[in-house]
């Protein structure tokens, strides 16, 4: 495993790139000359850019034109978006990810109305529809996927999806081991099964029936296969068990069958996170298992800690205890034969964290928002002496 430098925002944004966000409006040079000077900067030290063309930016345009992800129009123009970015940026890339967190952009944007563009789901009285969505990312993957190998680009293409670890209630309990395969179908699965084995989890199928959208075979022999490999965003775990009633409310959550609680051992994150490090080793174990031994990347793992102010902010112990602990996890899994290639840890900087702005610090580096001085923390001393031993002196 190579362990990286931890995440920068190398995401493209489809507005910086093109025009009005179609490439029949034209292309945005200045967007193309911002991310030409990225990736340069990046090579001159020695960095291997890897680039995210999709990280929850949709553009306004497209939101009004026709629905956002919610229209099958946006596969196309994702595809041709993203033939802009090998085009000008592939003789120098090599490493790609299409789409980040495909679940988050479902379910927080049109599920839970917390990320843009703000729906609230049908089925809890909203106009969203995550499933749809979701079927449509998984689509504009394939296409841009497509586009990248019929261009002859070298290099590597996948997808990053999230991935939180579900542990049964009762390890004993098949109800409640089943409670957490679905729990994990339900979220890692979703994104993950059509690439790997050609279809969505049948516990979806199952419990969704009609309102889960069907693939054609065309599309399911695009996306079978359209990875090379896995990006991982794993954050946290949960305890998983079988509701012992009926919930009270409707939408993604119930769909499960599921009821989520946490172990009283766990610390948690200023996000309300469970920091639990042995889900690391865990899901990289469950993924090895179900997709026959893919070669996955860690895309993304860190924390928000609490930092009221700059000398909390520097003295971040509670992160090097997060990240040792991962780190070691992920490790551990790759000593059992897991093929990981790769693990990112988010975030480089301090930034602003969606809906919550300012107020949640993933960094390593510190960021003074005003004057916008950086200092690095403890944590960035402690992973550059993990990068410098590529791991080993955590799994001694």
């Amino acid at each position: 495993m190579a362990l990286q430098t931890a995440d920068y925002a190398s995401d493209d944004a489809a507005d910086s790139v093109g025009n009005n966000s179609t490439i029949i409006k034209g292309i945005n040079e200045a967007g193309i000359k911002f991310y030409n000077e990225i990736i340069d900067a990046l090579i001159e030290h020695n960095i291997e850019p890897i680039i995210t063309l999709y990280h929850w930016d949709l553009p306004q345009a497209l939101e009004d034109r026709y629905g956002g992800w919610a229209s099958r129009s946006i596969i196309e123009d994702f595809a041709d978006y993203a033939r802009i970015c090998f085009q000008h940026f592939g003789d120098r890339v090599k490493y790609w990810v299409t789409i980040n967190e495909g679940w988050t952009t479902a379910i927080h944007g049109y599920e839970e109305g917390s990320n843009a563009p703000g729906y609230k789901g049908k089925d809890i009285g909203g106009s969203g529809k995550p499933y749809l969505v979701g079927h449509h990312l998984l689509l504009a993957h394939a296409r841009a996927v497509e586009v990248f190998r019929k261009n002859g680009e070298y290099g590597l293409i996948g997808i990053s999806n999230s991935g939180d670890h579900r542990f049964p209630l009762d390890p004993k309990s098949e109800d409640d081991q089943e409670a957490a395969t679905r729990s994990m179908e339900f979220q890692l699965g979703w994104m993950t099964d059509p690439i790997w084995l050609g279809d969505y989890p049948s516990s979806m199928r199952k419990i969704l029936g009609t309102r889960l959208p069907q693939f054609t075979e065309d599309e399911k022999r695009t996306l079978v296969g359209s990875a090379d490999f896995l990006g991982l965003n794993h954050y946290s775990s949960a305890l998983a068990s079988k509701p012992s009633k009926p919930a009270t409310y409707g939408g993604y959550w119930a769909d499960q069958l599921v009821t989520l609680s946490d172990d009283p051992s766990w610390k948690k994150t200023s996000m309300g996170w469970n920091v639990a490090p042995d889900g690391a080793r865990e899901i990289l174990l469950w993924i090895d298992h179900r997709y026959n031994h893919p070669l996955v990347y860690i895309t993304e793992n860190g924390m928000a800690a609490y930092e009221p102010d700059k000398e909390h902010s520097i003295h971040d112990d509670a992160r090097v205890e997060y990240l040792e602990g991962y780190i070691r996890g992920f490790g551990q899994a790759l000593a059992q034969g897991v093929n990981l290639g790769g693990y990112f840890a988010w975030s480089l900087l301090d930034n602003f964290e969606w809906q919550y702005g300012f107020s949640k610090r993933f960094g390593l580096v510190h960021v003074n928002y005003t004057t916008l001085v950086r200092t690095p923390k403890s944590s960035a001393e402690f992973y550059r002496e993990v990068i410098q031993t590529n791991g080993d002196i955590l799994l001694k």
